[in-house]
Order: C-alpha cells, then sequence, then structure tokens
C-alpha cells in the first residue's frame, strides 16, 4: 500500500479520503435506513456521524492547504479501491457487510497511518483520524463475532433465540 501512496501526492490521498469517508457515512447511513432490530439503527448513527465529521475535517484540511474544498480522487487502480455495499436484507448480508466495513476500516487505518508518518506537520490530525477508525475497526469486529455466534448457534439453545429478540430480529 504504501508503495501506491507514494506514487500519490497529499491532495489526491486526501481527496481519496475524503470519498472514502463518504461512503463510508453512506454505509453507515444503510444501516440506520434499515431499521433492523432496536439496537442496530442507533448503533450505525453513531459510525455514520463520525464518518461526516472526519469528512469534515479532510475537506477543512483541504480547504486550509489548498484554498478550496473541491477535491481530486486518483484513478481507482491507483489506490485500494473502495467497497461498495448491498442493501441488508438478512443475517448472511449483514455479517458480509459488517466484513467489509471492517476492511475498509482496516483500509483508513492504514492510510491515516501513513499520513501520519510521512506528513509529520499534519500528524496529530491524521493520527487522531487513524485512532478513531481504529475503534470503528474494532467495535465493528465485535459486532460481527456477536452477529456470528448467534448466526451459528443451533435453534433451542437460548443464545440465538435471545440476542436476536433482544436486538430486535424477531424469528432469526
Amino acid at each position: 500500500m504504501k508503495d501506491k501512496l507514494d506514487s500519490v501526492g497529499l491532495k489526491q490521498i486526501i481527496g481519496y479520503s475524503i470519498e472514502s469517508e463518504e461512503k463510508s457515512r453512506q454505509f453507515y447511513g444503510k444501516f440506520v435506513e434499515s431499521g433492523k432490530g432496536k439496537l442496530v439503527p442507533g448503533r450505525f448513527k453513531t459510525l455514520m456521524e463520525d464518518e461526516q465529521l472526519h469528512k469534515e475535517v479532510l475537506l477543512n484540511l483541504h480547504e486550509e492547504l489548498y484554498g478550496n474544498r473541491v477535491y481530486e480522487v486518483p484513478e481507482k487502480d491507483t489506490l485500494p479501491p473502495h467497497e461498495d455495499f448491498e442493501k441488508l436484507e438478512n443475517v448472511e448480508n449483514l455479517i458480509d457487510a459488517l466484513e467489509k466495513a471492517i476492511k475498509n476500516e482496516n483500509n483508513a487505518i492504514r492510510i491515516y497511518e501513513y499520513l501520519a508518518n510521512e506528513y509529520g506537520e499534519h500528524s496529530d490530525l491524521f493520527g487522531y483520524l487513524a485512532s478513531m477508525e481504529h475503534g470503528h475497526y474494532e467495535s465493528l469486529k465485535q459486532e460481527k463475532g456477536l452477529y456470528e455466534r448467534g448466526a451459528a448457534s443451533p435453534e433451542g439453545e437460548g443464545f440465538a433465540e435471545g440476542i436476536w429478540k433482544r436486538l430486535g430480529f424477531d424469528g432469526m
């Protein structure tokens, strides 16, 4: 990844990151809109708001450095592609979607850590963003593990029925 990031400038990496934050915000918004369960929408609303905040911080930095908020995004083969997320309809899609989100958050961590190391004058900002994305990464891993355990539990064992009902997923 470092080689790919080295091949583009800070302006394009910031643009890439802004676009990535927006796509992540939209993805988390799909969780919120899905209304799946009682806790899922509220849980992912916080992530959606965090991604919007990250986007605004990056737009402000872009404006500070380049005089505007009009950003460029490198061609898709220059940096790792953004994930496309399917509509959430069942547990398997929820788990798959969480896996994609985990990969995206890990990618964001790596990019922000790279930026913190390469652009020392902004290392605090990029380090903060990396830290926030790491928190998202860890919480999503935990969330995914919980759903996987619930999906793998045999009927009648109690965990699956109890956790799904408490989360508002009736009939799981």
